[in-house]
C-alpha cells in the first residue's frame, strides 16, 4: 500500500433554497471549486489520475457523468478520467474514499475526490421515476427482506431507541450553529471556501448579463 497524502481541501459556500447560488448551474459550481483547487496548490491537473465525484441527484442538470462535465466545462484537460458516483447522502464521502483507495493501490499517483448537490435546481426526490413505464426503485423482492424506511422515519427511530428528545436535539442544533457564528467571525473558514460567481437575474428573474461573487 502506498502512502497518502492530502494536498489541499476546498469547497464553496454553502447555499440555502433559493438563495444565492440557487440560480447557477451544477457544472459551474463543482468546476469552480475543481479548478480553484489547482490554482492555490500550484498543482498540473495533467498530474491527476482520476477524479471522482459524489451526487445523489443525477438528473437533470446532474445527469451524464456531472463530474467529468464540470471538469471540462472549467478547462480542466480533457484527457483526466472522471467518474461520478451515487451513495446516497455518503456520496462524496465515499467518492472521497475511493480517490484515497486509488491512491492507495498504486493505481493512479494522484485523484481528487469532490462532490456537488444543487437542491434549488434538482430537488429533492427529483430521481423517483416520474414516467409510468419508468419502472421504480425497488420490487416485490426488496420487500422479502425490508420494509421502505425514509431517513426520517429511521431518524425517529434512533431517537426513540437512544432516548434522545426534541429538546436535545434543538441545543444541539443550536450549539453547532454558534460554534459556526463564531468560527466564521474569527475567519477559521477563510482558507476552506472559494468564492463563487454568480448570475444575477433582473427584476423579472431574467438573466441581466451581470453576476456577483457569493
Amino acid at each position: 500500500m502506498h502512502e497518502v497524502v492530502i494536498v489541499d481541501a476546498v469547497r464553496s459556500p454553502i447555499g440555502k433554497r433559493g438563495g444565492g447560488l440557487s440560480n447557477s448551474h451544477s457544472i459551474d459550481l463543482l468546476g469552480a471549486v475543481q479548478s480553484s483547487l489547482f490554482a492555490r496548490t500550484g498543482m498540473d491537473p495533467k498530474e491527476v489520475g482520476q477524479v471522482v465525484g459524489g451526487c445523489v441527484g443525477q438528473v437533470g442538470m446532474q445527469t451524464m457523468n456531472v463530474t467529468r462535465t464540470a471538469w471540462l466545462t472549467a478547462g480542466l484537460p480533457i484527457e483526466v478520467a472522471a467518474t461520478t458516483v451515487d451513495a446516497q447522502c455518503g456520496s462524496s464521502q465515499q467518492a472521497t474514499n475511493l480517490a484515497y483507495a486509488l491512491v492507495a493501490s498504486g493505481t493512479v499517483d494522484s485523484a481528487v475526490g469532490c462532490g456537488v448537490e444543487l437542491m434549488s435546481q434538482v430537488g429533492f426526490g427529483a430521481t423517483i421515476p416520474k414516467e409510468p413505464n419508468a419502472g421504480t426503485p425497488v420490487n416485490r423482492n426488496y420487500f422479502d427482506h425490508f420494509e421502505m424506511t425514509s431517513q426520517f422515519e429511521g431518524s425517529e427511530r434512533i431517537a426513540d431507541h437512544w432516548e434522545i428528545t426534541r429538546d436535545d436535539c434543538d441545543a444541539f442544533g443550536k450549539l453547532s450553529q454558534d460554534r459556526a457564528a463564531r468560527a466564521w467571525s474569527e475567519d477559521r473558514f477563510a482558507t476552506q471556501i472559494t468564492p463563487i460567481e454568480v448570475p444575477v437575474n433582473d427584476e423579472e428573474g431574467n438573466p441581466s448579463g451581470e453576476s456577483v461573487s457569493v
